[in-house]
This record gives structure tokens, C-alpha cells and sequence, in this order.
């Protein structure tokens, strides 16, 4: 029951950094329709220079990055620990 939280964070944290991506490719999509000395080609240019110089990272207290990889790693971890108690107490 507890166990959500984490699992949601994670997935939350993922989804945020994949959908900074996608917006990323949609103006670069976008600039190319746009004539260049135009104020909406320089707001996107801004937006894309923002995304690319401070992309969104999320980090559990600047350890490690909160991702995908993070919940992989969490269940192989887990999974070792119960392999390795499950062997001593076969013992």
C-alpha cells in the first residue's frame, strides 16, 4: 500500500523529463514554419534555448537521478536482498 508513492513519484518524474523532450522537438518543428525575424520565432528560440541550457532533472537530494532506470535498479536491489536472505536462512 505504501509502496505507490515512490512508484508514482518515479513515474511522475519520467513523464515530466519525456515530455520536455517531446516539446523540444515540437519547436524545433514549429521554428521552421516560422519566418525568422518574427516575435514568435524569437519566443521560441528563447523556449528552446531555456529547455536546452536548463533541462529538467529530478534527483533524490542530488544522489542519483529519479528515473525509469531508478525503479529497474530499486527491483534488482530488492530482488538480490531476498535472494541472499532466502539462501542464509535455507543454510
Amino acid at each position: 500500500m505504501y509502496s505507490f508513492g515512490p512508484l508514482m513519484v518515479i513515474f511522475c518524474c519520467d513523464i515530466t523529463i519525456r515530455e520536455s523532450n517531446k516539446l523540444l522537438t515540437t519547436c524545433f518543428e514549429l521554428e521552421q514554419y516560422l519566418p525568422l525575424d518574427s516575435l514568435e520565432s524569437k519566443e521560441l528560440k528563447s523556449l528552446i534555448y531555456l529547455i536546452k541550457s536548463q533541462p529538467p532533472a529530478f534527483t533524490a537530494a542530488g544522489f542519483f537521478q529519479v528515473n525509469r532506470a531508478t525503479l529497474l535498479s530499486l527491483f534488482s536491489t530488492t530482488t538480490t536482498y531476498y535472494i541472499i536472505i532466502i539462501q542464509f536462512n535455507s543454510g
